[in-house]
């Protein structure tokens, strides 16, 4: 007789009532009492309990594998991982400093010949927490590692009135944290593929870099020299498979002292770091045992068949470590919320490494103890390690082109993780043409105005990161966009009791700074309106009469002109459309020079003229 059984009870009083009705059903004559004080019904409670607790186990098991109903953080952890998503751990604050020295005057400018090289690494304190510079800093130079200027140099007077010294000053970027080294010896028994250990602290902001050397009898760590050095050295990759990395070439020459050339190389030693739901963080290498190029080379040497398990391992995973070596790791440590403060708060100067060369010690030991910080942007972007529930918004909203630059916004995002010290473009415009990917760029002159004389360099740099990235059958340019330079020519009407100087000086500040650099971007319309709004809010200004707007072109200004059409082609008075005058995408609006190039005419109430 076939026996049925109904599998859709999954509680514990369902269950009783199902295996009650059950034993009724097929075994009647066998058991009649089925009161609470029989042994038949402690048998049902213990065969009910143990269903529910199974149907319980096996629905939480399913629901750890789903995101939207996933509780503990390790699961999220896992689905995150399954989907290519890098969890981060703590993120540092990061703040803009002026960072000062005095240095001689050499007839009428600075003693070059003391200018030093603040190096990487050096810290500066404030409000209780270290900040790190991230780049060497170069006293004698305008640029910073990017290609932006960054200096600026004021004359101190004696009191003869001549020039004692002066002051450099150069704007930096520190980051919140300290740099620490981490020694892992590494015996044989730890060489296996995927080798991995964990960083001790539970704050690490990442790895800067691993170097591997022979011997494990080290009672000194490297110098950071070594940390930057090709040899001996891995390389972090965002996963094992990728075996190509951005680097600096240092046998090509350099156009601009801020910009390094650079390339992709390929290499073995590479490894990954990921945090675990705990907030450790972990580094894991390779599995390969050998490389190709060990192989030929043992081939070479012994002219025997190599071994077969040497080829048994993965080496397009990377190679594992090698065994009687020391592993060093650097990596910083800091970040949290604790680390965002305020502007001056970053003013004292900790343990630095800071050249300076000049033919007197003494002069030089005085311009070490010259230097002197501020910042004069409060650190921001401090974060703890994300929450589960920030975890898991994380997975359920990451997006990833699989790291391939398919649409125009993925060539902007991949430009902006192109390393500082390769170069950094002002402004970036791009667009598509059947397949080919126009770039235009811009740089900064010293005076932070746009110009189109871009460094051979980064436009090199960017060709190459991209190349990585680009799908196959787009081609890429990188060309020069055009800037315009203008001129304004402002009339207004001012009320009797102002003073005009005092209006003219607002009138120029106020469209300054609506056509400053920082605020204006390639193929950004000008609207009239909103510079009329600007001007006409100015206290004592009763009445914009007009304004004229001129293309500069030639001599010290962009040959650029612009593409709407001019009202006077003699002058080159832009005809304005729809009180606006228009932008095409490679085409950026900036007055060069503010104090010449904006022109007010004031009249007052009374009739009279002033320019």
């Amino acid at each position: 007789m076939a026996r049925k059984i109904d599998y859709t009870v999954r509680d514990f009083e369902g269950l009783r009532q199902t295996l009650i009705n059950y034993t009724q059903q097929y075994y009647p004559e066998l058991i009649q009492n089925f009161n609470d004080a029989s042994v038949f019904s402690v048998l049902m409670d213990l065969n009910a309990a143990i269903g529910d607790n199974l149907h319980f186990h096996i629905d939480r098991s399913i629901q750890e594998t789903v995101l939207q109903y996933a509780q503990q953080r390790s699961s999220i952890f896992n689905i995150a991982r399954t989907y290519g998503l890098k969890i981060p751990g703590y993120r540092p604050s990061v703040a803009i400093v002026n960072l000062s020295i005095v240095v001689p005057a050499l007839g009428d400018q600075p003693d070059q010949r003391y200018l030093g090289i603040l190096r990487a690494g050096s810290q500066f304190l404030g409000g209780g927490t270290v900040f790190e510079l991230q780049n060497d800093v170069d006293f004698s130079s305008d640029y910073n590692l990017e290609g932006n200027v960054n200096r600026t140099v004021v004359p101190t007077f004696n009191q003869g009135n001549g020039v004692g010294n002066y002051v450099i000053k150069k704007q930096e970027v520190v980051v919140n944290g300290s740099t620490k080294i981490f020694k892992r010896t590494i015996n044989p028994q730890d060489v296996f593929p995927f080798f991995s250990f964990f960083l001790p602290e539970k704050n690490v902001l990442g790895v800067t870099s691993i170097i591997q050397k022979d011997g494990t009898s080290y009672s000194t760590v490297p110098r950071n020299s070594d940390f930057i050095s090709e040899s001996n050295r891995w390389y972090e990759v965002p996963s094992l498979v990728d075996n190509t990395i951005f680097v600096e070439d240092t046998t090509k020459p350099v156009d601009n002292a801020g910009i390094k050339v650079g390339k992709y190389i390929k290499t073995d030693r590479r490894f990954i770091t990921e945090y675990t739901p705990e907030g450790f963080l972990k580094i894991q290498f390779g599995a390969g045992s050998t490389t190709p190029e060990e192989q030929l080379r043992q081939f070479s040497k012994t002219m025997i068949p190599l071994k077969l398990q040497n080829y048994q391992n993965n080496i397009g995973l990377g190679v594992t470590v090698q065994p009687n070596t020391t592993l060093f790791v650097q990596y910083r440590i800091g970040g949290g919320l604790a680390s965002n403060i305020g502007v001056g708060a970053i003013n004292q100067v900790g343990t630095i490494d800071f050249a300076v060369n000049g033919p007197s010690a003494v002069e030089n030991s005085n311009i070490i103890q010259s230097l002197s910080v501020t910042n004069v942007t409060a650190a921001i972007g401090g974060a703890n390690q994300p929450t589960t529930e920030e975890v898991r918004n994380m997975v359920a909203f990451n997006f990833s082109a699989q790291k391939r630059a398919v649409t125009i916004n993925d060539y902007k995002s991949i430009i902006d993780t192109m390393p500082g010290n390769f170069g950094a473009p002002a402004r970036v415009a791009i667009v598509e043409n059947n397949n080919k990917i126009v770039i235009k760029i811009l740089s900064t002159d010293l005076n932070g105005a746009y110009t189109q004389v871009v460094s051979n360099n980064l436009k090199t740099n960017l060709a190459t990161f991209l190349s990585k990235y680009r799908m196959i059958n787009d081609y890429i340019s990188i060309e020069l966009a055009k800037v315009i330079d203008l001129e304004f020519e402002i009339f207004v009407v001012v009320d009797n009791s102002t003073t005009p100087s005092d209006v003219i000086t607002q009138v120029i500040n106020s469209v300054t700074n609506y056509m400053s650099p920082s605020n204006r971007d390639l193929g950004q319309n000008i609207n009239m309106s909103d510079i009329n709004r600007l001007i006409q809010d100015i206290p004592g200004v009763n009445t914009l009469v007009g304004i004229n707007v001129f293309n500069k072109v030639g001599g010290e200004y962009s040959s650029s002109e612009t593409s709407q059409q001019y009202s006077n082609p003699a002058t080159k008075q832009i005809a304005l459309i729809d009180n606006t005058i228009f932008a095409e995408p490679d085409q950026i609006y900036q007055v060069r020079f503010p104090n010449k190039d904006i022109k007010v005419r004031i009249k007052n109430l009374s009739g009279v003229d002033i320019f």
